[in-house]
């Protein structure tokens, strides 16, 4: 296996999607030998393995074939599941030829990899999941929406960089008023990190996503805003792609229309018997229960391939979040300026074909 991979699997590294990671997470080998496509179409005899990114503890129904072989065979190719530490690491992957999909990477740094020149393609959504990623403040300082823009004032706010968490912080801090220059922004290593870092009570406000966010709140933390309110009152929707090399799609059309093909029908799966499959998927996912996620008021959506080449979706929206979150990361945050062909960054074809 190639040289990033081997060393992604010897460093053991962990995720919680699009950023950090709570656990330790081992590359797992799945699949079957038979070289064929889930619609009978390309034969996939020509890869000896498909090498997939995805976060740990970030759970979702492909896991359950991920889990017992079953969607590798779906695909056709035996599969390598790699986990990753950040959406960003997945660009440097597939750009490096070590990552062939990824699954459930950030919009935000896919953006801020195509606006760099790189040359991947945006294939499907993954996941919507507007309220597992958010802020969390001491519950102790008493800060409300309506009061953050004194409240905050020289805050110590901790996120990663660069993602869609850094960018909703940014975002929601102009909302409500508060002067970013009087914040101390320190840039999160993992949301493990982050929850560790709020427990100790060294930093005022977390901002990460997944199991990080419920560490904060369990000791202890508020929310600023809700997930929801992100959505109705500032316009951000919060959601993870699936996203391939241009080269790689090119060269495997087949392959990337049957692993999309195989997603919807374990989303479906789920769906249709969350209780008997969320055990399933947790284990795959390194965790003890899929908790929120997937289960109770549950935070995660995933869109069917009719949906996602709507125009809320790849039909439109997408492209224009894309531009507008490096736009607002360049102007809030540092980042660079917005010059990315984001529209061509869309190919709705290997949907369509699965359609």
């Amino acid at each position: 296996m190639k040289k990033l991979i081997a060393l992604l699997a010897a460093l053991g590294l962990i995720a919680a999607a699009c950023g950090g990671s709570d656990s330790d997470t081992e590359a797992s080998d799945s699949g079957s030998d038979s070289g064929e496509s889930s619609d009978g179409g390309e034969s996939s005899s020509d890869l000896d393995e498909l090498n997939v990114a995805y976060f740990a503890e970030w759970p979702t129904p492909n896991q359950i074939g991920q889990e017992d072989g079953s969607f590798a065979d779906a695909v056709g190719v035996p599969i390598n599941w790699i986990p990753f530490a950040s959406g960003g690491e997945m660009s440097e992957a597939m750009l490096a030829g070590d990552i062939d999909i990824s699954y459930s990477q950030g919009l935000t740094p896919f953006a801020g990899a195509i606006n760099s020149g790189a040359d991947l393609k945006l294939v499907g959504i993954a996941v919507s999941y507007s309220e597992a990623d958010n802020c969390v403040v001491q519950g102790s300082l008493g800060v409300t929406r309506d009061n953050a823009a004194e409240a905050l004032a020289g805050a110590t706010v901790m996120t990663p960089f660069g993602n869609v968490t850094h960018y909703k912080m940014l975002s929601m801090m102009e909302f409500l008023g508060v002067d970013l220059d009087s914040l101390n922004i320190v840039q999160a290593e993992g949301g493990a990190t982050t929850a560790a870092a709020f427990e100790t009570g060294d930093i005022d406000v977390g901002c990460a996503f997944g199991g990080s966010v419920v560490n904060m709140l369990d000791n202890g933390g508020e929310l600023i805003m809700t997930g929801a309110e992100h959505e109705s009152d500032i316009g951000i929707f919060t959601y993870d792609i699936v996203s391939i090399p241009t080269s790689f799609g090119e060269e495997h059309p087949g392959v990337v229309t049957s692993f999309l093909e195989a997603t919807d029908e374990f989303n479906a799966t789920w769906a249709g018997d969350p209780d008997t499959n969320n055990p399933i998927i947790a284990k795959a996912a390194g965790m003890e229960d899929v908790g929120n996620f997937l289960g109770g008021p549950v935070w995660f959506a995933f869109p069917t391939i009719d949906e996602q080449l709507g125009s809320d979706w790849l039909g439109g929206n997408v492209a224009s979040a894309m531009q507008g979150q490096v736009e607002t990361l360049a102007r809030l945050g540092g980042g660079e300026a917005a010059n990315g062909d984001f529209a061509g960054a869309v190919d709705t074809s290997y949907l369509e074909a699965a359609g």
